[in-house]
């Protein structure tokens, strides 16, 4: 029986040891992260959908059965035994109770879908913007002319009417003019 003992102690010490080492000489099983376009966009929306709904019910159930408890303390003339109380035992009916769960996840799906409908626009706005980056728009730089300085009395003012009455090569009369304002 002593034998017995022994045996096993010394197979579950060497065991013990044994599981310690294969853990410093395993492989490492770290998974690599996920890569950008591994899954699709739907996948996306939806996950943050389903997140933002249920991430929600708790405190709109809260908010739910307190404005309820609320509305129920008022019709009853603002009696203490109706007094909202979040914290003390359901005193709903079964009716009441699941009205107010349907109430709940009514008001959870629209805060999902208002957070979805934002970000499918924010993103229509980014991929609009990118385009217009990404288009065949090709901007041509003007070339940087230096103006003269001007003199120390200033430039003379410009004259309000000019008249010419030169011809040019084909007996057209030209007139030069410079019009100052809106006419």
């Amino acid at each position: 029986m002593k034998n017995a003992r022994k045996l096993i102690l010394k197979i579950t010490a060497i065991l013990l040891c044994f599981s310690f080492c294969v853990n410093c000489f395993g492989a490492d099983t770290t998974p690599a992260p996920y890569s950008e376009g591994e899954f699709p966009q739907f996948l996306k929306d939806a996950r943050r959908f389903e997140i933002i709904t249920l991430g929600a019910l708790p405190f709109v159930t809260i908010q739910t059965t307190l404005g309820y408890s609320t509305i129920k303390y008022v019709q009853n003339d603002f009696s203490s035994a109706y007094f909202p109380n979040p914290f003390a035992a359901s005193s709903y009916s079964q009716d009441e109770q699941i009205g107010l769960l349907f109430t709940s996840l009514g008001i959870c799906v629209g805060i999902g879908l208002t957070d979805l409908i934002i970000q499918l626009v924010k993103r229509g706005k980014a991929k609009k913007r990118a385009g217009i980056q990404d288009s065949d728009l090709i901007i041509t730089p003007v070339e940087n002319t230096k103006l003269p300085i001007p003199p120390e009395n200033g430039f003379l003012p410009p004259p309000e009417y000019i008249e010419s009455n030169d011809s040019d090569d084909e007996g057209v009369e030209l007139i030069n003019e410079i019009v100052t304002g809106a006419e």
